[in-house]
């Protein structure tokens, strides 16, 4: 396959990839890196397509434009695979001004005819740009993407090695332009090409591929997440179960299970409404996950009734957080619509015995929870021991607001 061929064929596979990378842009907005990257691909449509028109537009269109707009392309493509990786916005303007520098000393060395040098500063920036990439790719930790981002480094490191080898090229001076013939009359100019526009596509591929998993990744994660308050939904908790399971057998660690019910909440929702019945719900969600380590979970299992389940945690340190819980309930107060909602919780708390089941667990625990709800509510039951605190002092505290699909705030304490 000669240049020509491959490059029609890199032309067509840029404008293939710009369109699904739109597309995947549009169809989940919420995806910012796919969007940074949909513009790297279009951006660098744009520069393939001037570079093709060399005999019919001026030199400063085909190469500077076409250089300038290859710099915004990394540029663009850095936003978005770092979008994937560290899901944080850039902390300072240092690295654009840096950018748009070199893009401005490579316009004045083109308009100065420093053919040796310019090429050199138009692909500093890439260097550069893909030197942190690799290292940001490299250093990654989301199980997700260890494979792309080890493939993205790799394509990202033979790309750096095939543009400093053509800046070595530049430097040196190509002969076939003393000679007033094209630099693609020196195979190794072309050649050098022909592997940049390979390890280009190759990095589309990784573009959709980063893209598509993290997509299929948030689907997946709403489709275990209760739509109203955030904690996992049955069919998750089971999963996350059957895991922990597993894993507290092979450990040979303590694994804790506990069914809560909020008290009395079919009065919350006669006095104040579903609209205050799920303001109700979500700060209730809110308060166990301020008070659960990252390893813990909650679920929603019913209309007002959870699961929590606690690895490494035996009945008694169970039963401590769950006090710690009932307690921070009881003091909550809920302001919605200018009335304030106050409800409690009982649970049952239980520990994984050999052999169990998650079926067994969550059978016993729920015992236990009815006979919470049988000994006053508002306390909790481990394994036939009811455990009562004493009324606490109220202590309203005012916290952040949270906004459901009514007017409503939520305050704790």
């Amino acid at each position: 396959m000669d240049y020509t061929t491959s490059y029609i064929f890199f032309l067509v596979s840029l404008g293939l990839f710009a369109v699904v990378l739109l597309s995947l842009a549009l169809l989940d907005r919420s995806v910012v890196g796919a969007r940074w990257l949909a513009y790297a691909t279009l951006t660098d449509l744009l520069k393939t397509t001037l570079q093709g028109i060399q005999s019919h537009a001026p030199r400063f269109v085909t190469v500077c434009l076409a250089n300038e707009l290859n710099i915004l392309a990394f540029f663009f493509m850095f936003l978005g695979l770092r979008w994937f990786v560290v899901r944080k916005p850039l902390r300072s303007w240092t690295g654009p001004i840096l950018v748009g520098i070199a893009m401005v000393a490579y316009l004045g060395m083109f308009f100065e005819k420093m053919r040796l040098f310019s090429f050199s500063m138009a692909a500093l920036p890439v260097l550069t740009i893909c030197t942190i990439l690799v290292w940001i790719m490299l250093r990654q930790k989301d199980g997700r993407f260890v494979i792309p981002a080890r493939l993205t480094a790799a394509f990202l490191s033979i790309h750096l090695i095939a543009l400093a080898y053509r800046c070595w090229l530049s430097l040196l001076g190509i002969p076939a332009l003393s000679s007033g013939l094209s630099p693609w009359a020196d195979p190794r100019w072309m050649y050098s090409m022909l592997v940049i526009m390979l390890i280009a596509y190759c990095l589309l591929l990784m573009y959709v591929l980063f893209t598509v998993m993290e997509m299929h990744s948030t689907v997946a994660h709403a489709a275990g997440v209760d739509a109203l308050t955030g904690a996992l939904n049955r069919r998750a908790l089971m999963k996350h179960a059957a895991r922990e399971l597993v894993r507290s057998e092979r450990l040979a660690r303590p694994l804790a299970v506990v069914v809560m019910d909020l008290d009395n909440f079919k009065r919350v929702n006669d006095t104040h409404g579903h609209g205050g019945g799920d303001v109700a719900l979500c700060a209730f969600v809110d308060l166990v996950k301020e008070h659960l380590r990252a390893e813990d979970a909650i679920a929603r299992i019913g209309g007002e009734e959870f699961v929590l389940m606690l690895p490494g945690t035996d009945t008694p340190t169970a039963a401590q957080i769950v006090e710690r819980l009932r307690s921070a309930l009881e003091q909550m107060r809920i302001h919605y619509e200018g009335k304030m909602i106050v409800t409690t919780v009982s649970a049952g708390v239980t520990e994984r015995q050999s052999g169990d089941p998650i079926t067994a667990m969550l059978k016993r625990a729920d015992g236990l929870l009815y006979q919470a709800k049988s000994n006053g509510r508002n306390c909790i039951v481990v394994d036939e021991n009811v455990v009562h605190s004493p009324k606490p002092v109220l202590v309203e505290r005012f916290g952040p607001q949270r906004h459901l699909a009514a007017k409503k705030s939520v305050s704790t304490g």
